[in-house]
């Protein structure tokens, strides 16, 4: 808790994540954040400087902090941290780094949960991707960054809801943001109605109550949600009748091809639930196994794991693609549910890969545990 939360704003190009984050840090609840942006991204903050701070950090009209990424953002971080500490810049409690629209949120995903420098400081409290009403759903068809910014998010903003054509053209856009991410909150907003609120919040820690929040974090019943609504042969966003007629008014012409583009085949979302405790060597076993043969498919990895050698204190992993953040053991269970449930999204592979892999490893650590006992 005695960390600095880092919010990632993500979003394919003209979404409007620019708009929204300039809205924002108008807000008396930014004064006291700092903001990261690429030099060679979107963004453009437009408003007074009255401070600077040095060439890379500049203090804003309402107390914020922005500078840019001149280099490694590892840098960018541990420059933050020393000035903050010495004083040279006023304090911050929050960092919010702003990626440009084509940029793959994997990276800085994989540098804030894995660098010793930066996770000894800060801690991700969430990523927020934003889809615009007019081209959400055509970029989703087009192009399979927006797809995978929206796959990875912890909370969705739909923006410019004000320039959509009707209420239906805003739900078309939720249906297919649903199938995608069952789990993430979908807000839809303008730019005037927007509030810090909309990009806080999302971690494992409520910033409020300063409690752990894992059922709000992880979201597992969702994912198990969308399992047995396949299952069961429907869809949890299945079209209506008026979600039809606008594709096809907009150029699909039959519920072939809605149905084709609601679903992006590439990208899986599920839980992977085990009732039984798992012993450590055999999760690091998986862990290393899964990052050496499916890493660049492994878009992002959370859960709590019971493990045999420490019953009471559950691990919570996370992880992006190739990269897996060291064991964080939490105090006590948050709750009386103490399966291990772990959320997998994921890029051509399925989850029957993934259990198939967990058994095997379960099998082989379970000879190896018997040979070295002698039975």
């Amino acid at each position: 808790m005695d960390k600095i939360w880092v919010t990632l704003i993500t979003g394919f190009l003209g979404s409007g994540k620019t708009t929204l984050l300039n809205t924002l840090l108008e807000h008396p609840d930014m004064s006291q954040a700092a903001v990261i942006v690429n030099e060679f991204g979107e963004i453009g903050i437009d408003y007074d400087l009255v401070e600077q701070s040095d060439e890379n950090v500049i203090q804003l009209a309402n107390g914020c902090l922005c500078c840019s990424v001149k280099g490694d953002l590892i840098d960018t971080f541990r420059d933050l941290y020393i000035q903050r500490n010495a004083g040279t810049i006023p304090f911050f409690d929050r960092v919010i780094i702003e990626t440009t629209g084509i940029a793959d949120p994997a990276p800085v995903l994989q540098i804030i949960l894995t660098n010793p420098m930066v996770f000894n400081h800060f801690a991700l409290d969430g990523v927020v991707t934003t889809v615009d009403t007019i081209n959400g759903v055509s970029s989703l068809d087009r192009f399979p960054e927006c797809v995978k910014q929206a796959a990875i998010a912890d909370r969705l903003i739909i923006t410019k809801v004000d320039l959509a054509e009707n209420d239906q053209q805003i739900k078309t856009l939720e249906d297919r943001l649903r199938i995608l991410n069952p789990a993430a909150p979908i807000i839809a907003t303008t730019t005037e109605e927007a509030d810090p609120s909309d990009l806080f919040g999302t971690g494992l820690f409520d910033p409020t109550s300063k409690k752990v929040d894992f059922e709000n974090w992880l979201q597992a019943d969702a994912y198990e949600d969308q399992a047995s609504s396949e299952l069961a042969g429907t869809s949890l966003a299945e079209p209506d009748e008026a979600a039809l007629a606008y594709y096809k008014e907009h150029g699909h012409t039959h519920e072939d091809d809605h149905t084709h583009h609601h679903h992006d085949p590439n990208i899986n979302s599920f839980v992977i639930i085990r009732e039984n405790p798992i012993a450590l060597n055999t999760l690091s076993m998986f862990l290393e196994g899964l990052t050496n043969e499916a890493g660049p498919d492994l878009l992002r990895v959370k859960g709590i794991v019971h493990v045999i050698e420490r019953p009471d204190q559950p691990a919570v992993i996370q992880g992006a693609q190739q990269i897996f953040h060291s064991l964080d053991w939490l105090d006590s269970w948050p709750s009386d549910d103490r399966r291990t449930r772990i959320v997998f999204i994921t890029r051509n592979i399925d989850q029957a890969y993934i259990e198939d892999t967990l058994e095997l490893i379960e099998r082989v650590a379970a000879r190896t545990a018997a040979a070295a006992a002698g039975v």
